[in-house]
C-alpha cells in the first residue's frame, strides 16, 4: 500500500482517537418526547436528529476504537451507548413515523435498519469482549424491532422494499446484514429471508440509468452503494461464493459513475438533492476497484473522513477502515475529457486549464427531483462559478406539495430560463425531448416540454465547450407561438456585478465574465436559502430579457 492510503489510515485512526477523547468528556445526550414531537408540531427535523445522530457518533467512535485497539475503557463506553440505544423508544426518525398506527415504535426506516445492522455486526465482531447480557439484549431488540416485523410481513414491507432508490439498498442491505449475523442458528428461516432480500435489493439497481448514473445525486449514490456493497460482501461470504450480487451487467457502469462527478478541486456535480462539494468514501472506492477495472480514485484529499458523515453511520465509516486496509494502491488512468451519460442525459467536459462544464437534460420526476431540465454547472480551478446549489434543509414542506416553493428545488434556483414568467413544471412528462452530444464538446437538447408548451413551440439549448481554453458558449433558441417574454436566469454563490452586456463574477482565485448577446435589462437579484444542514446561505440570480429568437452567453476566465 502506497503512502497516500497509509497516510489516510493513520489520519483516520487518529480522528477516532481524538473523537473518543472528546466524547469521554460528555454525557450521552437524551432523546425526549418534546424533541420527537417537534417534527409533528412544527415540521422541524434537525433538533431531534442532532441528538439522535450524536448518539450514533458515540456508538461508531467507541465501536471502532474497540475494534482497532480493544482497550477496556473503550469497551465500557461502547457497552453504555449500546444499552442506551437498546432502550430508545423508537429507532426510526420522527419524519418517517406515523404515530397514529399501533406499531409505530417498531417502524423500519433507514435508520432503524441501519441501527440493527450496526448493533448486530458490532456485537458479533466484539463477542468475546462484550457482556453476555448486553449481547442478548441487542439480539432481542434487533429481532423485535426489525428482523421479526420484516420477516413476518408480506412483500412489500413498505414502499422502500420495491423502490428504485437508496432506501431500497440501505433498508434491505441492513436487514440482510443483521440477519446474517444473528440468524445463523436457524438457517431455514435465514435463507428464506435472504432470498427475499436478494430479490428486493435488485430493485435498487433498476433506479440507475443504463449508463450507470444515479439520478438522486452523488451523495445518495455513496449512501445506497455503500450499503449495497456491505451486504453483497457479507452475502458472498455467507454463501461461500455461490451468490454474487455484483455479477450484474449494469453494476460496472454504476461503479464508474462516481469518478465522473468530480469536476475540479472539491467541486462536484450537485444535481438533485446532492451537495456542491461532496466527498467520496475511500473504502467503498477501494472495494469497487477490486471488483471492476477502470474504477478511479479521485484525489485522496477529497476522501471523506469521520466528520464528513453527520449521521455517523457505522457501516459506512467502518468500511473506510476495513476495505482501505485491504486495498493495494495502483496507478490510475486519466478520465476522458468529455463524458456522456446518454440515458441519464448528463455530460461533463473538462479543459486543459481545469475549467469544467456539467449539464443535464432528464425529466422533472427524477428521484429527489429538482425542476432543472437543461441546467448546468460551470467551475474552474476548484471554484464553482455558476452553481447548482443542491439540497436544501429537509423539513416537512420539503417533501410535500410545497417542495417546489423552495428555491433549492424550483427552476428559479437553477440555470434555466423562464417562459413568460413561468418556471418548469413537475412530472415525468416535463422533460428534455431531445439530447444529442458529439463527445467533442458540443451538446444540444430540446427543453420546451419541461414548460408544458405546445407541440408548435420549440426551446433548444446548445452547449459548445472549448477544451483548450475552457470557454463555454450556451445558446438558447426560441420558436414560440404568440407573444412570449423569455427571462434567462443564472445562479452563482459569488456576488456578481454588471458591466454593460457582461456579468462579472469574482471568486477568491479568479475573475470570470459572462458575455450576453441578444439580451436587455440585465439584473442581479439576491436570495437567501437554508442549506441541508440548516445554515442560511446567500445566492445571486443573474437575469436578462431575451431579444428576438435567441440569446447567447459566453462564459470565460478573464
Amino acid at each position: 500500500m502506497e503512502n497516500g492510503f497509509t497516510d489516510f489510515l493513520n489520519s483516520y485512526q487518529e480522528q477516532f482517537i481524538n473523537a473518543g477523547k472528546e466524547l469521554d468528556k460528555e454525557k450521552i445526550p437524551q432523546l425526549t418526547e418534546d424533541l420527537f414531537s417537534l417534527f409533528e408540531r412544527k415540521g422541524n427535523r434537525l433538533e431531534y436528529e442532532k441528538v439522535y445522530f450524536k448518539r450514533r457518533k458515540f456508538l461508531t467512535v467507541y465501536a471502532m476504537l474497540s475494534i482497532m485497539y480493544g482497550e477496556q475503557s473503550h469497551i465500557s463506553s461502547l457497552e453504555e451507548i449500546i444499552k442506551a440505544i437498546c432502550d430508545e423508544e423508537c429507532w426510526a426518525l420522527p419524519a418517517h413515523v406515523n404515530r397514529s398506527g399501533k406499531y409505530w415504535r417498531t417502524s423500519i426506516d433507514l435508520f432503524a435498519a441501519e441501527t440493527a445492522f450496526s448493533l448486530a455486526e458490532i456485537t458479533c465482531l466484539l463477542k468475546s469482549k462484550l457482556s453476555a447480557d448486553l449481547q442478548e439484549q441487542v439480539r432481542s431488540e434487533v429481532f423485535r424491532r426489525v428482523l421479526d416485523p420484516f420477516a413476518e410481513s408480506s412483500f412489500p414491507y413498505s414502499s422502500w422494499e420495491a423502490s428504485q432508490m437508496n432506501w431500497c439498498a440501505v433498508c434491505c442491505g441492513s436487514i440482510g446484514g443483521a440477519a446474517i449475523y444473528l440468524m445463523q442458528n436457524n438457517r431455514t428461516r435465514l435463507d428464506k429471508l435472504l432470498e427475499r432480500i436478494n430479490s428486493s435489493i435488485m430493485n435498487y439497481i433498476g433506479g440507475f440509468s443504463e449508463d450507470g448514473a444515479c439520478l438522486e445525486g452523488l451523495g445518495y449514490y455513496t449512501y445506497g452503494m455503500s450499503f449495497f456493497a456491505a451486504y453483497a460482501d457479507l452475502m458472498y461470504r455467507y454463501s461461500e461464493g455461490k451468490v454474487d450480487l455484483f455479477e450484474n451487467a449494469k453494476l460496472k457502469n454504476m461503479a464508474l459513475f462516481q469518478q465522473k462527478c468530480f469536476l475540479t478541486g472539491n467541486v462536484t456535480v450537485s444535481f438533485s438533492d446532492s451537495q456542491r462539494d461532496e466527498k467520496y468514501r475511500l473504502g467503498l472506492t477501494a472495494y469497487l476497484s477490486r471488483r471492476y477495472s477502470g474504477v478511479e480514485f479521485p484525489d485522496i484529499s477529497l476522501a471523506a473522513d469521520l466528520e464528513s458523515d453527520n449521521c455517523y453511520r457505522y457501516v459506512i465509516l467502518s468500511r473506510d477502515y476495513f476495505w482501505t486496509n485491504q486495498h493495494v494502491d495502483t496507478a490510475n488512468s486519466k478520465s476522458e475529457w468529455h463524458t456522456v451519460l446518454p440515458y441519464a442525459q448528463w455530460f461533463v467536459c473538462k479543459s486543459y486549464n481545469d475549467c469544467v462544464l456539467a449539464a443535464k437534460g432528464g425529466h422533472n420526476d427524477e428521484p429527489h427531483n429538482h425542476n432543472d431540465v437543461g441546467s448546468f454547472i460551470y467551475a474552474c480551478e476548484g471554484e464553482s462559478v455558476l452553481d447548482d446549489i443542491g439540497a436544501g434543509e429537509y423539513t416537512k414542506d420539503y417533501f410535500n406539495e410545497n417542495r417546489y416553493e423552495n428555491i433549492c428545488c424550483r427552476s428559479l434556483g437553477h440555470n434555466v430560463p423562464m417562459i413568460d414568467g413561468k418556471e418548469q413544471l413537475t412530472g415525468a412528462q416535463y422533460r428534455a425531448s431531445g439530447f444529442v452530444s458529439d463527445g467533442n464538446g458540443k451538446t444540444e437538447l430540446d427543453i420546451e416540454a419541461a414548460y408544458g408548451l405546445s407541440a408548435d413551440d420549440k426551446v433548444t439549448r446548445s452547449f459548445l465547450f472549448e477544451r483548450d481554453s475552457g470557454i463555454c458558449t450556451v445558446t438558447d433558441s426560441f420558436r414560440l407561438s404568440g407573444e412570449w417574454v423569455v427571462t434567462e436566469n443564472l445562479v452563482t454563490m459569488h456576488k456578481p456585478i454588471i458591466n454593460g452586456s457582461d456579468f462579472i463574477i469574482k471568486t477568491p482565485k479568479n475573475k470570470f465574465t459572462i458575455h450576453i448577446t441578444n439580451g436587455k435589462e440585465l439584473d442581479i437579484i439576491n436570495k437567501t436559502y437554508t442549506d441541508h444542514y440548516g445554515a442560511e446561505k446567500f445566492l445571486w440570480l443573474m437575469q436578462w430579457k431575451v431579444l428576438g429568437t435567441y440569446t447567447k452567453m459566453v462564459i470565460s476566465k478573464m
